[in-house]
């Protein structure tokens, strides 16, 4: 298997953006035939790419569905193009693609293609994919902070809410159409079926104060399930905002952009029991 971890000059940013990616290039044929596809991942705010690789089983999981992983380290952006900063949005979406096919030459095919990510990264895997429902088979969120306009509501007079958003979305905290999941998510949903993403939502029961993580999934959860999606479920289990919440969220998104059992095989995993040698 390859660990690259990349630093691709941007035209846009005018400067490097750390790219960390995975391929599962040395499994055997008979547990990996073929790459069957490309998953980008997101990180949260404050975090980066490399924390997928670090702090998660993602490249076990990757390597056993042969997925290739892709995790971009975007700052405290929430993916968009910045009101006072980067234009991460237009980076992620034109140019990342053209920069990874001409070095890595990855599987372009909208059927292998899928994002995900966590909290911050969770709103930005939403916002992207039914931005773009073209270039991905599948999104998912976990634990994603995926009710700004409620979350714009608590910060306007919370100064550490507003240092997280103004610089985004600037002084007024306004959420364009095109960065905004509800409106997205009823655009995509008028779409023939064969053109829609797979969309996965999860939470933890527990993750509460102080975003308010699981009442923004609940809210955003009852606009979805009323719309005519061909493929959207919504998981949610006892668990708070961490990564033993993420990583088992990335099983069932892989099980369920594949169609393959994979969480049930890992599932089978965690509950083998344990022998104890005399």
């Amino acid at each position: 298997m390859a660990y690259i971890n990349a630093s691709l000059r941007s035209t846009l940013m005018g400067r490097s953006v750390a790219v960390s990616l995975y391929f599962p290039n040395d499994y055997p044929e008979t547990v990996v035939p073929e790459i069957r596809g490309v998953i980008t991942l997101l990180h949260g705010y404050t975090n980066s790419g490399q924390d997928w690789l670090q702090m998660s089983a993602a490249c076990r999981y990757a390597a056993d569905n042969g997925l290739i992983l892709v995790a971009p380290s975007c700052e405290n952006s929430f993916y968009c193009d910045m009101a006072y900063g980067d234009a991460w949005y237009t980076f992620v979406t034109e140019e990342l693609p053209v920069l990874l096919n001409r070095f890595f030459k990855l599987p372009t095919e909208r059927e292998k293609n899928f994002i995900a990510g966590l909290s911050m990264g969770g709103y930005g895997a939403m916002m992207i994919g039914l931005n773009q429902p073209q270039r991905y088979a599948g999104i998912a969120s976990f634990s994603g902070s995926v009710d700004l306009a409620q979350m714009f509501e608590k910060g306007r007079d919370l100064p550490e809410l507003r240092r997280l958003f103004v610089p985004v979305f600037g002084q007024d905290l306004t959420l364009p159409d095109q960065y905004d999941l509800y409106k997205l998510a009823v655009k995509v949903s008028s779409l023939p079926q064969l053109q829609q993403p797979k969309l996965l939502l999860t939470c933890g029961l527990q993750d509460d104060e102080p975003y308010y993580i699981c009442m923004q999934n609940n809210a955003l959860h009852e606009t979805m399930q009323a719309l005519p999606f061909a493929a959207y479920r919504y998981l949610t289990w006892p668990g708070n905002h961490e990564w033993k919440f993420w990583d088992r969220s990335l099983v069932y998104a892989i099980d369920y952009f594949l169609d393959n059992g994979y969480a049930e095989q890992k599932l089978g995993d965690w509950r083998s029991e344990v022998q104890i040698a005399p």
